[in-house]
């Protein structure tokens, strides 16, 4: 591939729902461009962009890939996202790198979730965003129909620039808004297309495109406004550069249309992403802080300091990491030294790699504004910032979204656990849209993450790459224990066995604190009724207590102990005997406060089209949800509700089977609630039950 210059680089994004086309528009990018010379398929597992095992096997993308190509003089990086909602995390490492939003669209189906989640995420990072109605050349499609709901759900900035002329099994021609001519494809897939004008009917419509696009070029710009209203147009040039500007700042949201299996309408969006779409020089500037704590605007020159994110690591067999990498400023080169701003640590830059799917091709730098890929780089993970040693840039960490799904992992062979943890820490280092924790007060180790998908990927990598077996199971929940009112007792240890003994009274009183106070202790002793230096043992017995928990194993909050008075022995009493005399008596008096256990609740925001509201609402009251509000966004409803923890096992899973896979959610830790009495009932007798076995 010759290397490119800054200013004729487009880096395209193709993010949407999954199955909306993605994969297969990238083939016919490809083929476009001659990368390749066929279409690849899915089901044969022959596309350039879904290569791996998993997911060829799963027919579907499970991580972000990259490809590279060129078309009439430009150099096109082509990052193909997942669509499901189980990898979104390789969705937004994937915004971070490119400077255009490609969402393909079904032409049978219209636009998703995972499009509206797209787009909104393109427009908190300040991407320009196109649609492409794809699809176009099978039965019942709905041109029309899509393109009226995409204008209802994301405002009057979207407006179509091309149509088709006959939609359906016999589509072959995509008109322009822009030029006023028509292109006919050939229909073996090749690309080639003919350029005739356009007549009657098609043409009118064009021209009241034309005359809508015309106005969002001029609303882009402050002098072209001006220059619109006094003399009702632009010329070509204005109306081209209002048009760029528009679509680099969001005013302008084109919708494109062809068929991706058809090569149709490929080579039209192709053209306008090179002369209408913003190249790196163009997009908005990138922030970053300096090694002396300053921010900095960084702008895409090659001759500027270097400043690169690694938005995405790979680990490869006989490779090791492949960090793939943004240039957002300077230039990387083999030999070069960056400097890890997050690590501390120089890299040596080795071999440097322009991609295309699992094709590599070495490259002799990669300038402001490229994306490729690295090896053996020593500390570099996803999220990392490779920077000019003297500037120490440092650019924002991608921010993933809160994870959805929470399950516990334990190997199939027992003594393994060690080699599971081992293998999900480096896992996580490599892709940190998903977490690893142990639990030591539930004994378990805790993933959390988007889905059963991304899970069941991590199980496979752990078999494959760290030959450990390791199943889900339900996570347990975090109860806490409580008190709702006060009392007192004595705690006693007394233990006489010949020699010397063993002697310790204390009296407890115990009392509620407000919810979050946590624990106070209170030394009211007077008169040496105990001597001070066995106070503190008496203060360690009850914390030790409180973590194991009185009524049912869970740890002890809120609580405030005050000890009052005791007895000791002048020669039998020791800090072990007061230690055990606190545990007793706090365990005492505990049992007569009215005890009480508390739930984590989480806060839920679920968004679904309006025909599923019904049946999540009924789903949620079942889950013991209680509903905070609704409130309608386009086609979709957002349902905002509280959830107790142990409600929400499998939920992500059970909304998407609800909603057809169209629903989606977020959730976020909110409070410890009071346990149901008839739940907490069961909690206990399960604990007294296990107490027993053991």
């Amino acid at each position: 591939m010759t290397q490119a210059s800054t200013e004729k680089i487009r880096n395209i994004g193709l993010f949407g729902h999954g199955h909306c086309g993605k994969t297969i528009l990238a083939e016919a990018m490809l083929l476009n461009m001659g990368v390749i010379h066929r279409l690849g398929s899915i089901e044969a597992g022959t596309t350039v962009s879904d290569y791996t095992k998993e997911e060829i096997e799963r027919q579907m993308s499970v991580q972000v890939s990259l490809m590279q190509g060129e078309y009439h003089d430009h150099f096109f990086n082509i990052v193909d996202a997942p669509g499901f909602a189980d990898f979104i995390g390789d969705m937004v490492s994937a915004l971070r790198a490119v400077d255009i939003a490609v969402l393909p669209v079904d032409g049978t189906s219209g636009h998703d979730i995972g499009h509206t989640v797209a787009y909104e995420s393109g427009e908190k990072f300040g991407l320009p965003r196109a649609f492409f109605v794809t699809k176009l050349d099978k039965e019942h499609t709905k041109w029309q129909e899509i393109v009226e709901q995409l204008t209802e759900d994301f405002g009057k900035k979207v407006q179509p620039v091309h149509f088709p002329i006959n939609p359906g099994p016999d589509f072959d021609t995509v008109a322009s808004g822009l030029t006023l001519k028509s292109y006919r494809y050939m229909r073996d897939g090749s690309g080639k297309v003919e350029e005739l004008p356009l007549e009657g009917e098609a043409k009118e419509k064009a021209l009241e495109m034309r005359a809508k696009l015309m106005e969002v070029a001029a609303e882009a710009d402050d002098e072209l406004i001006e220059i619109y209203f006094e003399k009702g147009e632009l010329s070509e040039e204005q109306f081209v550069a209002g048009l760029k500007k528009g679509f680099a700042t969001g005013k302008l949201v084109p919708v494109l249309c062809g068929s991706g299996l058809g090569n149709i309408g490929v080579s039209r969006l192709l053209e306008f992403l090179i002369h209408e779409g913003p190249s790196p020089h163009d997009r908005t500037s990138i922030v970053a802080e300096t090694g002396s704590g300053a921010l900095e605007e960084i702008h895409e020159d090659e001759s500027a300091p270097t400043c690169a994110l690694v938005y995405k690591t790979i680990t490869e067999p006989h490779v090791g990491d492949l960090c793939y990498v943004r240039v957002f400023a300077g230039k990387l080169e083999p030999g070069g030294e960056v400097l890890n701003t997050h690590s501390g640590q120089m890299e040596k830059i080795g071999q440097l790699f322009h991609v295309d799917g699992k094709t590599r091709e070495s490259a002799t730098k990669l300038v402001a504004g490229d994306l490729g890929a690295m090896v053996k780089l020593k500390a570099t993970h996803t999220g990392d910032t490779l920077s000019d040693k003297a500037k120490g840039y440092k650019l924002p960490r991608i921010q993933f979204p809160a994870p959805v799904l929470e399950m516990a992992v334990a190997p199939k062979t027992k003594g393994e656990e060690d080699k599971v943890a081992t293998g999900l820490h480096q896992l996580q280092i490599e892709d940190p849209s998903f977490n690893a924790e142990h639990m030591p007060e539930l004994g378990q180790l805790v993933i959390r993450g988007y889905g059963d998908l991304q899970f069941a990927s991590i199980l496979s990598h752990l078999k494959d790459r760290f030959h450990v077996d390791a199943e889900l199971i339900e996570p347990k929940v975090p109860y806490r224990e409580t008190i709702r009112g006060s009392s007192d007792a004595e705690g006693k240890h007394k233990k006489q066995s010949g020699g010397r003994g063993q002697f310790g009274v204390c009296n407890l009183k115990l009392e509620a604190q407000p919810r979050g106070a946590g624990y106070e202790f209170v030394d009211a002793i007077v008169g040496g009724a105990i001597p001070g230096k066995f106070i503190p043992a008496i203060d360690k017995g009850i914390q030790e207590t409180m973590i194991r928990g009185v009524i049912a194993g869970y740890p002890v909050v809120d609580v405030k102990v005050t000890v009052f008075d005791g007895k000791y022995h002048d020669v039998d009493s020791s800090e072990l005997a007061f230690k055990i005399a606190g545990r007793n008596g706090f365990k005492a008096a505990f049992k007569k406060c009215k005890p009480l256990m508390l739930e984590p609740v989480y806060d839920l925001v679920v968004r679904v089209p309006e025909e599923f509201m019904g049946d999540v609402m009924g789903d949620l009251s079942s889950r013991r949800g209680k509903i905070q509000g609704m409130e309608g966004e386009g086609r979709y409803q957002v349902i905002k509700a509280r959830v107790p923890q142990k409600e929400l096992y499998r939920y992500s899973t059970s909304l998407r089977s609800m909603t057809q896979g169209r629903g989606m959610h977020s959730q976020a830790f909110a409070d410890y609630e009071i346990v149901p009495p008839e739940i907490q009932d069961k909690i206990i007798a399960e604990f007294v039950e296990e107490q027993e076995e053991d």
